[in-house]
């Protein structure tokens, strides 16, 4: 298996964890390192953001504020213990394990130690699966640079059947 990097890349909602999920079964990643964010059972924009291990470690990762706290900002402050914890998860502790985030989008900026765990991540050998919201695609680009992902697919209607094949091709050198 490759040390490949891909982004799986799309609008909220349109299917990218889902992808990722059966590319993730296709290649018998049962438990990688890394995370998954998730709403506790709530729905989308509730009080509390949670991350998740593959191996079922769950922590908070930003509450909702009752206004952002810049103008323009997000309306969520990330969890004190978030950037600690996150780097773990992603940092490996075999370098050829696989690791797999789910996802990335705005709000994790605002631990920058985590975004230079992740651009780090990129440069390393491990082979990365990434998720990444379409509206934060060009700044974790930035962070990452896009020469370390070697692969951008994109999720939408068109693409997200297909996807998890593709994917796991990525992974095993197709």
């Amino acid at each position: 298996m490759g040390g490949a990097k891909v982004i799986v890349y799309g609008d909220i909602g349109v299917g990218k964890s889902t992808a990722i999920r059966a590319a993730m079964k296709r290649l018998g990643w049962e438990k990688p390192d890394g995370f998954f964010t998730h709403w506790g059972g709530q729905g989308r924009g509730a009080e509390m953001l949670y991350f998740e291990t593959w191996t079922g470690e769950m922590r908070p990762m930003a509450r909702r504020l009752a206004a952002p706290a810049v103008s323009g900002g997000l309306a969520y402050e990330l969890d004190a213990d978030f950037a600690g914890l996150a780097v773990s998860c992603i940092s490996g502790k075999e370098s050829c394990r696989p690791v797999v985030v789910d996802e990335l989008g705005l709000i994790e900026f605002g631990a920058p130690e985590f975004a230079v765990a992740v651009a780090k991540l990129f440069r390393g050998s491990a082979p990365v699966l990434a998720v990444v919201q379409q509206r934060a695609l060009e700044r974790w680009l930035g962070a990452i640079d896009p020469k370390n992902a070697e692969y951008l697919l994109k999720a939408d209607v068109s693409t997200r059947v297909a996807l998890p094949g593709k994917i796991a091709a990525r992974f095993r050198g197709g």
